[in-house]
């Protein structure tokens, strides 16, 4: 079952202990969001997206593929299930 976690506070140690003890990482990914954005995230072999919107008005920059708002509720629909953190 894929899941996709869309995080919104990087510092949930309950989210990052869950993700890394999903057994089905592979099929995962992960949509950092608000002030998730800021912190340099290590995901093994989850994929990572980071919301632009969040990026552009924080004025900072991450190697993670960009995505809109429009682009998170797509994958929302891709994805098995959503959990956001």
């Amino acid at each position: 079952m894929k899941t996709l976690h869309i995080i919104r506070n990087i510092n949930d140690e309950l989210a990052r202990t869950m993700m890394d003890s999903a057994p089905e990482r592979k099929g995962n990914a992960i949509v950092l969001m608000h002030d998730a954005v800021y912190e340099e995230f290590q995901a093994g072999s989850m994929k990572i997206y980071a919301c632009e919107e969040d990026l552009q008005s924080r004025q900072i920059e991450r190697p993670y593929q960009k995505v809109s708002h429009d682009d998170i509720a797509r994958l929302v629909l891709e994805y098995d299930r959503a959990i956001v953190w």
